[in-house]
């Protein structure tokens, strides 16, 4: 166990040191968190307006979303989010700012010294450690991003001004259920009585509906009381019930559902928070996520997306085929071994030519074997897996042609293995 100011007292060292401490990483439930919490001194509820943002897919772009345009406005956010891309910092921002490894450390200590801290899990931690910061800070608005589920997760001791459900597809079945309302009615557990409520995504799960009804929370749903209309010269609509223009806007470069459910949530909010037509002009022409059919280079396009269930793949295959290539699509891939592996290949089948598969680090990652199991079942050939995304991507590079495509997908890891290579040259 690391001491307070000791010569370990690095943020990797800490980080190692959380990540050994439970075998089961995930123990869901707020009774460890509260009390904590309480014992802290963050659980009470702040000044600070706060969102909480949960669904199976686009909750980083969502957050990305209302962070650009609160920034744009003036108003103090802070965010956290998870998992982070390259380094643990991305997960807690100020000012949309990584907080040093330094304040980090800092918040360790303190979360150390209290005694109820021993029995939380890596997430609990460091949802625990990212609120010990924000209370250090005047904040006009916190950013929280659900890590999994909703109504058990570490964030949700913290009632919400407003909740955004991104998505519900499935992933996390073990945890969550197996059908879309079971895992909708999880999700459903960051609603609060008498406070708005936006559902991201066309058909709602009844189970989310009934919820909101249930326990008399205004909910606002993508389909039926907004809806997103895409224009000419790369810009989009934000309408109204009526179909009435809200907003006419540059599209951003990330996922629309997510920017127009940021979009309704600073309405929502607009007599705490106000925000004027300019600065959502502004946040949509800055706001950007690494990994998020992020699209690089020239000759030769390299795309990375950090999608890594079935849904979320679904939507990178559509978006390929949207583009429809020139030449060949060459599909770097890795996923976790607790995910659905034949989910996260067959729907890119229909787009990709060749595979490279690959191994990759950590206690969560996928053996050969799973690999090869997951790419027989699904019938879908490659010739070698590699021992790691550099190597994959290094081959798919090496033998592309001009107006052929490299895919990177299937984890974080995956992605961030890449980026950080800096191996991609945009011409």
């Amino acid at each position: 166990m690391l001491e307070a100011h000791s010569p370990a007292d690095t943020l990797s060292a800490w980080l190692d040191d959380l990540e050994s401490r439970h075998a089961q990483p995930i123990q869901l439930g707020l009774e460890r968190v509260r009390a904590c919490a309480l014992q802290l001194g963050v659980a009470s509820k702040s000044a600070a307006v706060i969102i909480t943002v949960a669904g199976t897919n686009g909750k980083g772009s969502t957050v990305a979303a209302l962070e650009a345009i609160y920034c744009s406005a003036g108003f103090r956010v802070a965010s956290y989010t998870s998992p982070h891309l390259l380094v643990f910092n991305e997960r807690i921002r100020i000012h949309q700012m990584l907080v040093s490894d330094e304040v980090i450390c800092a918040a360790f200590r303190t979360l150390q010294a209290c005694p109820l801290s021993q029995a939380l899990t890596y997430f609990e931690r460091v949802t625990l450690a990212a609120l010990l910061i924000f209370k250090a800070h005047a904040l006009d608005v916190i950013l929280l991003e659900v890590g999994m589920g909703g109504r058990l997760d570490a964030t949700n001791f913290m009632d919400a001004d407003l909740s955004i459900i991104t998505t519900v597809d499935f992933d996390h079945q073990q945890w969550l259920g197996d059908t879309r309302d079971a895992i909708g009615y999880e999700k459903a557990g960051i609603l609060r009585a008498n406070k708005p409520a936006i559902y991201a995504d066309l058909h709602c799960p009844d189970s989310v509906i009934t919820y909101a009804r249930e326990n008399d929370v205004p909910l606002i749903c993508l389909g039926k009381d907004y809806f997103i209309h895409v224009t000419a010269n790369d810009t989009f609509e934000l309408q109204g019930p009526l179909k009435e223009n809200l907003f006419s806007l540059t599209r951003p470069r990330l996922n629309l559902k997510a920017a127009a459910a940021a979009l309704v949530a600073t309405q929502q909010l607009q007599h705490v928070l106000p925000v004027e037509p300019l600065h959502y002009v502004h946040a949509m022409q800055k706001v950007f996520i690494q990994g998020r059919q992020q699209c690089l280079g020239g000759r030769i396009k390299t795309v990375l997306d950090v999608a890594h269930n079935p849904q979320a793949v679904a939507l990178l295959a559509n978006f390929i085929l949207e583009q429809a290539p020139s030449g060949c699509v060459h599909a770097v891939f890795s996923g976790l071994k607790d995910k659905d592996l034949c989910g996260l290949i067959e729907p890119m089948k229909q787009v990709v030519d060749v595979w490279y598969p690959t191994l990759l680090k950590g206690a969560r990652a996928s053996s050969e074997r799973l690999l090869r199991a997951a790419f027989s079942s699904t019938k879908t050939v490659f010739t070698h897996c590699f021992h790691d995304p550099v190597a994959a991507f290094q081959a798919a590079m090496g033998v592309a042609q001009p107006g052929d495509w490299v895919v990177v997908y299937g984890s974080f890891l995956t992605v961030g293995a890449v980026i950080e290579a800096d191996l991609i040259l945009e011409e």
